[in-house]
Parts: C-alpha cells; sequence; structure tokens
C-alpha cells in the first residue's frame, strides 16, 4: 500500500486568483487558505497592494528582465504576516528568447527559467512569467509595470496549490 507523507508541508489549499494590479501593483480575488509546515493560515483578498522590490530570499533588488529575455517571479505568503498585502516575492532564473519583437510572441530557445529555491517559511500561491521581446524595453519586478505591461512585454500569471516542476509557459 502506497501512503503519502505530507506533514509539515507548505501548499495553498484555494485559489488567490493573482493578477495585475494598477501600475506596479497587484491584486488577488479570493481569500486564501494555506499552510506552512502544516500550520493553518488564511488570508483575506488583497486590492492593488505594494509590489515588493527586494527578492525575499537575497534581499537584494530584483534583477531587470532585458529585450530578448524572459524570467519568472513566485509569489508567497508567509507565516509572519497574513495580511493579503504582504507577501514575499523570489525571482528565478533569467533566460534567453527567440528575437520575437514582441514578448507575448516570443518563445524560449534555452529552455524555461527555473524557479528559485524557497525556504520552509514561505508558500508559493502563483508564479508570474514576463517575456520582453526582442524591441522591448528593460522591466524590473517592483518598479516596471504589471498592468498594461509596457510595449512588447508579456506577463502571465499563474495560481498554485504547489509549484509545478517548470513554469507552465
Amino acid at each position: 500500500m502506497e501512503s503519502l507523507d505530507i506533514r509539515g508541508s507548505n501548499f495553498c489549499v484555494s485559489k488567490a486568483t493573482a493578477a495585475a494590479g494598477t501600475t506596479t501593483t497587484f491584486s488577488t480575488t479570493g481569500a486564501t487558505l494555506y499552510c506552512i509546515r502544516g500550520k493553518a493560515y488564511s488570508t483575506a483578498a488583497g486590492a492593488n497592494a505594494a509590489s515588493p522590490t527586494l527578492d525575499a530570499v537575497t534581499g537584494a533588488a530584483f534583477l531587470p528582465i532585458s529585450a530578448n529575455k524572459g524570467g519568472v517571479f513566485v509569489l508567497c505568503y508567509t507565516g509572519a504576516s497574513t495580511a493579503a498585502a504582504a507577501i514575499a516575492v523570489v525571482q528565478g532564473s533569467i533566460e534567453d528568447l527567440d528575437g520575437a519583437t514582441a514578448g507575448a510572441s516570443a518563445s524560449f530557445i534555452s529552455g524555461l527559467p527555473e524557479f528559485p529555491g524557497l525556504p520552509d517559511t514561505m508558500t508559493p500561491f502563483a508564479y508570474v512569467v514576463v517575456k520582453v521581446g526582442a524591441s522591448g524595453a528593460s522591466w524590473t519586478y517592483g518598479a516596471s509595470n504589471l498592468a498594461g505591461p509596457p510595449a512588447n512585454t508579456a506577463i502571465t500569471f499563474t495560481d498554485v496549490m504547489v509549484l509545478p516542476d517548470r513554469p507552465q509557459a
């Protein structure tokens, strides 16, 4: 008989429905239930919450994604705050795109971006894939617009319960 041991796990059990807010902000429309190391938490929906400007793991400013590049950012809740507006964001790898002018039509050529390592004090609830086309301007999480993204930049939010093996791009 197989058994699955989830004791001490981190996962989200409801959909946050993450999306761009206005300008650099983000929103969630759903109340979210999640656990960190098995302890239950909940948070209300958050509207137009400020996006962090520092990577929650490294403490450094997010690296910009330049023209003809794409990357991934993981949005997490922490046990320190259950406020919907208080999230942690961690940046994954930045990879090359195929040279298409617009981010929406660009494809990753060197493989999909890699998710970052997360400490056991964070539960991912969504990730964001950003693709800047060959004629797009450099884009930085927390400083550049999420809403109505800049020309030739594509931004896609995906809600998760746990991180998949790779971004679904």
